[in-house]
């Protein structure tokens, strides 16, 4: 469950409903930024990197406030060259699934995208590290998304700017992500996709719980959903959140001071007291939540 927790966490960063209205003022993934000498301000969106831009086309003034910008900011920038970019990332070079994985796990993994899909082959993914597993579970309870019915709400934000001349910049490169995600030890990565495995129900029904409250934007439950600290995630959340948080604060105000952004980063970096709402206030900037309808 822990381990299915951080993929989510890793992808947060839904054919959704117009009736996803905030009840307070906090409760909304859209944040204003001015003040501290901007000529202008910027906005500041969470998203899920799985849910379709459908989301965000629900939303009047979101689609506002984007269209204002002068400029559109990801966590990297989404293009033909990312693939090949991600791809080494997630190839075992000297092991292979069957070999990482007793015959009994390897038929367990299997069987369980068999009640997925009833003609998958795990020996097709043979190369792929588990951690690339892990994650087309995950995939594969958004099928809109693993068929590519529905396209991404980041990247539908970074093809707004590209079709409509606005610049397009990137916090941190594909490699890097890469590494990141997928560069840990081997069998941290299998212990962490059997275990997922096994507790697959659990996940689902948590998959669910992130899905209700990201679309009632409820900052809340979203900040409590992100206080994961033991000794067996500390260090992989304190890089996925933490420390790139910092990286990203020590860019933006250069980035922002004479033009507006529309910033599109997973809601995860937006909340808890080392997120990005914080520290934008914390370096003199005046943060006020946005009504998205």
């Amino acid at each position: 469950m822990k381990n299915f927790k951080l993929l989510l966490i890793a992808l947060l960063g839904f054919g959704l409903s117009l009736n996803a209205q905030t009840k307070k003022a906090t409760n909304t993934l859209l944040w204003e930024i001015s003040g501290n000498g901007l000529k202008k301000p910027s906005y500041l969106f969470g998203t899920y990197h799985l849910i379709s831009a459908k989301f965000a086309d629900t939303m009047k003034v979101l689609q506002e406030k984007l269209e204002s910008a002068d400029a559109v900011v990801g966590e990297i920038v989404m293009d033909s060259s990312m693939q090949s970019k991600m791809a080494p990332f997630l190839i075992m070079k000297d092991n292979t699934l069957d070999h990482l994985l007793t015959k009994a796990e390897f038929k367990e993994v299997e069987d369980y995208f068999k009640t997925k899909q009833p003609g998958f082959e795990l020996e097709q993914m043979n190369k792929f590290k588990p951690a690339m597993i892990s994650i087309m579970m995950v995939l594969f309870e958004s099928p809109d998304m693993l068929n590519g019915i529905s396209e991404g709400i980041d990247d539908s934000f970074q093809k707004y700017a590209r079709k409509n001349g606005k610049s397009l910049y990137g916090l941190e490169t594909a490699e890097y992500q890469g590494a990141l995600l997928f560069d840990s030890d081997l069998q941290k990565q299998k212990k962490a996709l059997l275990k997922s495995i096994r507790e697959a129900d659990k996940s689902k029904q948590q998959m669910e719980e992130l899905k209700t409250n990201y679309i009632a934007q409820d900052i809340d439950k979203l900040t409590d959903f992100f206080k994961i600290q033991d000794e067996e995630t500390k260090e992989f959340m304190t890089e996925l959140l933490k420390n790139r948080n910092k990286r990203w604060l020590d860019q933006l105000p250069a980035l922002m001071q004479n033009q507006s952004l529309f910033i599109a980063v997973g809601a995860g970096h937006l909340v808890g007291v080392e997120g990005l709402i914080k520290g934008l206030q914390l370096k003199g900037y005046i943060l006020q939540p946005v009504a998205t309808n």
